[in-house]
């Protein structure tokens, strides 16, 4: 009997199509081994025995951290470097060499349990980035266990060909198997889009979907799959009729890519000659490449906070300079926006240092910890000013609630001028610098922080999710969370029309610019700069090609003048029709994440 086809739905991570069969990856969880008694005569050969395997494990570790940074870049190789500094931890190793001694029991007993009582202590945390740490932990555990002998947890494989690798979670040692060229696609049931996993999944560009919650019930060895990294879709023993449909719409999307190429140089602009500015978002040095080949204009969004995680000190002024440094001389003559450290909430870079609060993201993040600790705030400032000598480098505060903090950043920031240009550096005064929108009350008062600010850059992902009080992380009211809600609409215009009074340019940064269909509102509300994932941006620029001013600025109205959000929707489907029938966009891949979200 054939098994009935099966949708689930996640987050997409890396787009583009993957038909195959599933390779189901070991399922993680608390590591169980036997217990065993050791003579005392043993402990000692015990004990070499582990150690033993502690220093393979570190010799693996290092092999594979040089074979992604040969293949990918030292910045992905990195995720690995967390794993190494366990293996020298003393609470960690020099602990379970002490219990084999003191409690003579099998060191991979011990190991384990001491592995297990460090994922309790994360795992009651509560904090999304410390929690994901527990896959660091989990594939120390299996390494050294293999390296024992007495576990097997394959973190390498041999895979046939169009392998889909389907799992729980990735652990970094398996997530080192995407680099090989039989595996297609990816969908995890857990996860997110600054997972380990994701980050090599992106540089990769593996169609990926994470957070597809239920997949390993119902999924088996070697059944047919579909990743959809476009709509965030995986399909488990697809119809004859999916499969003909997906096939048609890979060779589509693989054509279309062709297609885009040859937009590359072409400027984002109407037909009749409105010109839009598509930056990328990026997280490392290492991804300006890919800005290139996708065609972004610079970078719209330099998100600093992961200089800071998985380390276990602050990085110093130098350290961060030499990294702005390389962004800013590589995407010159293009801008770079540094967006100062937004962590709290969701991530923090250090476990001692996080602050125990009720309600993260309200409490004390982004600025507002930046302004309370300025030991870690200076130092980034100094390096983000030195970085700009071609004075291509602009700086973004992220968080900003109204005029008084505002003034507060700008005061610490000529202060620093003044004592950078002190100590003889070239630090140019007029670099500029501005304000996030993402919380209501900066939207509310944009015409007042205009006044203030050298530009806006509205971050959507936040300013809905405060806006509509719908966590983004909650699958239970994800369905709440909805870009095309009026109030969010009405607080995007508000913005625009306040820089626009007071002269500044204002840009998008949140996953709305992405989106083709609704990039096209942001144009026609008077948005002039759009920042996505580099792969988003041909897609983006393919659209605004097709349309003039004129006709956003009309759609937008129509919008506007729409009373419910399914109404706003309907709107939007006849546009696209209007884009497929009229202008000859290609829905199938151009915009099936815009018709995916007006489902």
């Amino acid at each position: 009997m054939i098994p009935e086809e099966k949708i689930l739905h996640g987050i997409p991570v890396a787009p583009g199509i993957a038909i195959g069969r599933a390779y189901v990856c070991a399922a993680l969880g608390t590591i169980r081994t036997e217990q065993r008694e050791i003579p005392l005569h043993e402990v000692a050969t015990e004990i070499e025995r582990f150690l033993r395997a502690v220093e393979e494990s570190k010799r693996q570790l290092i092999t594979l951290r040089e074979q992604v940074a040969k293949e990918l870049d030292e910045k992905h190789a990195e995720i690995y470097t967390p794993q190494l500094a366990l293996l020298d931890d003393a609470d960690l190793i020099d602990a379970t060499v002490e219990t084999i001694r003191s409690e003579q029991k099998n060191a991979e007993y011990l190991f384990a349990r001491r592995i297990n009582e460090f994922l309790d202590q994360l795992r009651k945390l509560d904090d999304g980035f410390l929690v994901g740490r527990e896959t660091d932990f989990q594939d120390v555990a299996w390494r050294v266990l293999n390296n024992l002998g007495r576990q097997q947890h394959a973190t390498h494989a041999t895979f046939g060909p169009d392998t889909v690798l389907v799992g729980h979670d990735l652990l970094p040692s398996q997530s080192a198997n995407l680099l090989k060229e039989h595996v297609v696609g990816l969908a995890l049931e857990k996860g997110g889009p600054t997972s380990h996993t994701a980050i090599i999944a992106k540089a990769t560009e593996i169609p990926t979907v994470v957070g597809v919650e239920g997949i390993m019930q119902v999924v088996r060895e070697g059944a047919p799959v579909i990743v959809d990294g476009v709509a965030g879709k995986v399909i488990l023993f697809p119809s004859q009729e999916t499969y003909a449909r997906y096939l048609a719409r890979q060779s589509e999307f693989q054509q279309l890519e062709r297609e885009l190429e040859e937009l590359r140089d072409l400027a984002a602009e109407t037909l009749d000659g409105y010109s839009i500015t598509l930056r990328a978002n990026i997280e490392f040095p290492e991804e300006i490449s890919h800005i290139k080949l996708h065609g972004a204009r610079g970078v719209g969004l330099f998100r600093t906070e992961f200089i800071f995680l998985n380390r276990e000190r602050l990085p110093n002024e130098e350290e961060q300079y030499q990294i702005y440094k390389q962004v800013a001389e590589r995407v010159f003559p293009d801008t770079v926006i540094f967006r100062t450290l937004d962590v709290g909430g969701d991530k923090f870079f250090a476990a001692s240092a996080r602050p125990r609060e009720l309600n993260p993201f309200m409490g004390l993040r982004a600025v507002r910890l930046c302004l309370k600790h300025e030991e870690i705030f200076r130092p980034q400032l100094r390096a983000m000013l030195r970085a700009n000598a071609l004075g291509n480098a602009k700086i973004l505060i992220p968080m900003i609630s109204g005029v008084e903090e505002f003034r507060q950043v700008k005061q610490l920031i000529s202060t620093v001028i003044e004592e950078l240009r002190g100590e003889g550096y070239q630090i140019d005064h007029s670099v500029e610098i501005g304000a996030m929108v993402e919380i209501p009350s900066a939207a509310i008062l944009a015409d007042e922080l205009a006044r203030e600010c050298d530009f806006f850059s509205i971050g959507t992902n936040d300013l809905i999710q405060y806006t509509l009080a719908v966590d983004r992380g909650n699958s239970s009211v994800a369905y709440l969370y909805e870009p095309l809600h009026l109030s969010v609409l009405r607080l995007l215009r508000m913005t625009v029309k306040a820089a626009e009074d007071a002269g500044i340019k204002v840009s998008v940064c949140g996953e709305a610019a992405a989106d083709p269909l609704y990039a096209l509102i942001l144009a026609g509300l008077g948005v002039h700069e759009l920042s996505m994932s580099a792969v988003n941006v041909p897609a983006v620029k393919r659209v605004m090609r097709a349309v003039t001013l004129q006709e956003l600025r009309a759609l937008v109205e129509e919008i506007f003048n729409a009373s419910t959000i399914s109404e706003r929707k309907s709107v939007l489907k006849t546009f696209l029709d209007f884009l497929v029938r009229e202008r000859g966009v290609p829905a199938g891949e151009i915009l099936s994440a815009s018709i995916a979200h007006l489902e």
